[in-house]
């Protein structure tokens, strides 16, 4: 019985955050609802590869073997110009898949393999040059992460620990072999270099939650929400109309600014500005290719 509640309450927290990131996209588009979750412009596959770094500033001394992370986002696409300007605003909505584990084997480091999925959201302007886009974004994203980890050593993972005091051993047992939420930023460029295919590069942070307090996540969810919605109005209503070519890379810097802002303070405290624990968080920079159908 304990368990069906346990699932039931994920099942809760799942379609809660679904409903908040959709209506909190729908604002940017006249013409975008819930049923265009499934429909859109064009169809996409897109394929990343990158490598970066686990962090946890509850234990500043452990150290991680850095990971390589495959993804697979599969979604729609939509693009409209901005009135007179030459400028398109596009967008991604999309579900993705990823794998990543050890990029490099040091001995004495702790060793990850990492099953996520989720679901994101991906927006922007792009300068138009002769249908040549270059397109600078912001992305948000929903995931679920499955960790395990070891000790790369030749001993038992917990005698291993036994370097690292026992208390500390229990933090990081709170990740291992569990599903655990996650929010994951992202800024990136892509360049669109014919009509279907899209390369780019891309930097992500993520949140790696070691337990959900529902409240505490929604209200800094909501400050964070809020504060990104604050840029877009002052893109839309004041750059677009005064300097338009300069639109698609100051929403880039603005918004992947302040998200890598709230990045480092949940770094100490997850769910900031509330008192929270340390989480997990990890930083991967990636190479992208898309193809649209």
């Amino acid at each position: 019985m304990m368990n069906s509640f346990k699932y039931l309450k994920y099942i809760f927290i799942f379609f809660f955050y679904f409903s908040i990131f959709i209506t909190g996209q729908s604002s940017k588009f006249k013409d975008f609802n819930f049923n265009n979750w499934f429909s859109g412009s064009k169809n996409f596959v897109e394929v990343s590869y990158g490598s970066g770094n686990y962090k946890y500033k509850l234990e500043k001394k452990f150290k991680f073997n850095k990971p390589a992370k495959k993804e697979v986002k599969i979604g729609r696409s939509f693009q409209k110009p901005v009135a007179a300007y030459q400028l398109i605003d596009f967008s991604d909505n999309y579900f993705f898949a990823s794998y990543s584990n050890d990029f490099e084997n040091k001995t004495n480091r702790i060793s990850t393999e990492n099953w996520s999925f989720g679901l994101g959201y991906r927006k922007g302007y792009a300068n138009n040059f002769n249908n040549f886009l270059f397109m600078p974004y912001y992305q948000i994203g929903l995931v679920w992460n499955n960790i395990t980890t070891k000790l790369n050593s030749d001993f038992s993972l917990l005698a291993d620990l036994e370097t690292f005091k026992y208390p500390r051993v229990q933090t990081l047992e709170i990740y291992r072999d569990k599903i655990k939420f996650g929010t994951q930023n992202i800024g990136g460029i892509n360049l669109l270099i014919s009509s279907n295919i899209n390369i780019g590069v891309s930097y992500e942070t993520e949140i790696i939650f070691p337990y959900h307090k529902f409240w505490k996540h929604a209200g800094s969810f909501f400050i964070e929400t809020l504060a990104q919605t604050g840029i877009d109005f002052f893109i839309r209503g004041v750059i677009i109309e005064n300097a338009p070519a300069a639109a698609p890379l100051l929403n880039f810097i603005l918004k992947n600014g302040l998200n890598y802002y709230f990045f480092t303070l949940k770094q100490d405290k997850m769910n900031w500005p509330f008192d929270a624990t340390s989480p997990l968080t990890m930083e991967i920079f990636s190479f992208n290719f898309m193809i649209s159908i």
